[in-house]
């Protein structure tokens, strides 16, 4: 079911000089966020899981303020995360058990989308293991594997061939036709979006 203006975000500036893009997303969009170095993707994703107070201009999520409503937001950056688990698949696992998710469904889906990304390998390898294109790969996964209404992806096609992208590019477009909408953070184009911003320095 189809949700208009899910996602509005205007005239907001946080630190930095940094002032967000505007933005309407409604259930289904696909926007493409032009970022131009990883301090822009920072602001931006601390902003939608609600580590900012926004004190200037307008940001809400389903009607509210963002900052309540970061249960609803699906991002995981594999990378930045320190786990005292040996495998990704226990990670996957506490990840599902903290999200309310069937964890049986959620690392098979996560299973199949590595699997279609040509990544199957990354199951083998411990964390320490895991090149940063690997990492940026398992957590395209993961995100995709428990999706939300709002599902952001950092760089989701980093690392993969001409197979990988075009898989990615199917669960992007069947996930939206179920009502998620995409944010799809990067600094090239990918090849499915509705939507085009880009991020700039300064108000």
């Amino acid at each position: 079911m189809r949700t208009d203006n899910l996602l509005t975000i205007k005239d907001v500036v946080i630190d930095k000089g940094l002032k967000l893009p505007d933005i309407t997303l409604s259930s289904g969009d696909i926007m493409w966020l032009q970022t131009d170095n990883n301090l822009q993707s920072d602001l931006f994703i601390s902003v939608m899981l609600g580590f900012f107070d926004i004190k200037n201009g307008k940001a809400t999520l389903a009607g509210n303020e963002i900052s309540k409503n970061t249960k609803i937001i699906s991002y995981t950056d594999l990378s930045r995360w320190s786990p005292k688990t040996e495998t990704v698949e226990t990670f996957i696992k506490l990840l599902a058990h903290a999200a309310g998710f069937q964890i049986s469904s959620a690392v098979n889906e996560f299973k199949r989308i590595l699997e279609g990304m040509g990544a199957a390998y990354a199951l083998n390898l411990n964390f320490d293991e895991m090149s940063s294109n690997t990492k940026l790969m398992v957590s395209t996964a993961i995100t995709l594997s428990m999706p939300r209404l709002v599902v952001m992806l950092l760089e989701p096609f980093t690392g993969l061939d001409k197979e990988g992208v075009a898989f990615i590019n199917n669960e992007i477009k069947k996930t939206a036709l179920d009502g998620s909408s995409f944010i799809i953070l990067s600094d090239s184009e990918p090849s499915v979006h509705s939507q085009h911003v880009k991020m700039r320095f300064g108000s």
